[in-house]
């Protein structure tokens, strides 16, 4: 809250300085020398949001069963990856060293 010795404190429109009026009647930017009474109204808090529309709506959502994804099996030798003479090592870095 402004302190009543100051007079009422803006914050300029213009510039962004904030200042106090010092009980002048004419609220007046010291630096650029804008009248803070000529600033563009701000939206209100209580203004109506706008309604969003759900372009997606009335369409139905496809479903896909378990049987129809296409699934690879699983090599059960394999087990993991262990680097070897036929496969290939792309990091040889340790992490430590990044």
């Amino acid at each position: 809250m402004a302190h009543p010795k100051y007079g009422d404190r803006y914050t300029c429109y213009q510039c962004g300085v904030k200042f106090y009026t010092m009980k002048k009647p004419e609220p007046i930017c010291p630096k650029c020398g804008a009248d803070q009474r000529k600033a563009p109204k701000k939206p209100s808090a209580k203004a109506p949001k706008p309604i969003v529309v759900d372009e997606f709506e009335g369409e139905e959502e496809e479903t896909v069963s378990l049987e129809d994804i296409e699934t690879f099996p699983i090599d059960e030798e394999e087990g993991g990856f262990e680097p070897g003479p036929d496969r290939l090592i792309v990091d040889d870095m340790p992490d430590e060293d990044y």
